[in-house]
């Protein structure tokens, strides 16, 4: 009775494409520069989550000396309690101000962010995958589709088993697609490509400079290398009391109450070995975070700015050696070979600047970076046949 009734088969999803896309991993889209803030920083900084994330939630990220007449109990809950409240670092050789002096106690040197610090690496991690997931999304919707073509350029590199014609297809399919991305752009000449990949490199420089204020500034950290690879590398008992950021003696005050008003007031001194990961994480990440600075600001002002300003055109001079070459092999007079030349660098410039236009050189530098010269020449070679059949 129900042989008619076919049940619909749920939809496959490929987890590995959809892990891929959200993600980033796997996607060469961009620049090595981008790929150090959206690749290699969220995965430096997932792995610090988990390590202090597992100290905090599976370890024992604080263990306080309480007094002999101290329980079980007592010790689980001043544990506690010393773990959730504030604590405060004084000195092992100062003295302890009397209780009464709460603000004199606690002061300035009240520690209040290690509890948190899992969330906060966690938002470093999103502030760098952010930029990157915005390319990924708004230029699929400017209809560059990169990724896509790369995947394609090498599929073709890696099928050397295939023969010389199906890989040569696989590029012209792809130089198809871009023939029809630059022809069918509006004629209003705003390169909307080029201005969006220039605002992700510049939020990419803002994470960066925020975040190393932000602990320059809540971690007070100061600009001594010196000081902070000193700290790094070497463990000391005096580096360590001496750490106003991540000390790992501490004191902690709490108040037990009984029946009544009868309220007894503790102050212990508690082990705070998270620290000890903490110390060394943050200061990686201020190291990390001023090599980014030098490399973003290189990258957006030296290896963009001036190439979009005074554009390296490689167009031109590689149909140039070829023409020059194609010249001499064919013992062409001289007048005829002016004749060529002065015809070629016409054409090349419409292809340059009415063809390719600003978005068409920010896409064929990006290809370049991440393809193959051989693979990048058949391309172009692809490119310039299709132009050349119907000029603009």
């Amino acid at each position: 009775m129900m042989s008619g009734y076919f049940k619909r088969p749920y939809p496959r999803f490929d987890i590995y494409a959809i892990l891929r896309y959200y993600s980033g991993f796997g996607r060469y889209d961009d620049d090595f520069v981008d790929r150090l803030s959206r690749h290699y920083s969220v995965f430096i900084f997932s792995i610090f989550v988990l390590i202090v994330s597992s100290v905090q939630f599976v370890g024992k990220p604080i263990s306080c000396f309480t007094p002999a007449s101290f329980t079980d109990a007592h010790i689980i809950y001043a544990d506690f309690v010393c773990w959730i409240s504030d604590t405060y670092f004084v000195s092992i050789d100062a003295e302890i101000p009397e209780i009464d002096h709460t603000e004199t106690r606690q002061g300035s040197q009240t520690i209040r962010f290690y509890q948190y610090v899992p969330f906060i690496l966690m938002l470093q991690t999103f502030g760098f995958f952010f930029p990157g997931f915005c390319w990924r999304s708004g230029s699929a919707r400017l209809g560059m589709s990169l990724q896509k073509h790369l995947d394609q350029l090498h599929m073709s590199r890696r099928s050397l088993a295939e023969p010389f014609i199906y890989r040569r297809q696989m590029i012209r399919n792809v130089a198809i697609r871009l023939d029809q991305y630059f022809r069918k752009r509006p004629k209003a000449k705003t390169a909307k490509l080029t201005i969006f990949y220039m605002f992700i490199k510049f939020i990419y420089l803002i994470n960066i400079i925020v975040q190393l204020f932000s602990l320059h500034y809540f971690m007070k950290f100061d600009f001594d290398i010196k000081d902070l690879l000193r700290r790094f590398l070497i463990y000391s008992n005096t580096v360590r009391h001496a750490s106003l950021q991540f000390p790992t003696n501490v004191l902690c005050d709490f108040i037990v109450r009984f029946l009544g008003k009868n309220k007894h007031r503790h102050t212990v001194q508690c082990v705070l070995p998270i620290n000890v990961f903490n110390e060394k994480i943050f200061i990686f990440a201020y190291l990390w975070l001023l090599l980014l600075l030098f490399c973003a600001v290189y990258n957006l002002f030296v290896q963009w700015m001036l190439f979009l300003v005074f554009p390296d055109n490689m167009f031109e001079t590689r149909r140039r050696v070829r023409r020059t070459l194609s010249k001499f092999s064919l013992n062409e007079n001289e007048e005829n070979d002016m004749i060529e030349i002065y015809e070629y660098q016409s054409i090349t410039k419409g292809f340059s600047e009415r063809y390719l236009q600003c978005d068409g050189i920010v896409v064929m530098r990006l290809l370049t970076m991440n393809i193959d010269l051989v693979t990048m020449n058949d391309l172009l070679d692809d490119l310039w046949e299709l132009y050349k059949l119907d000029p603009l």
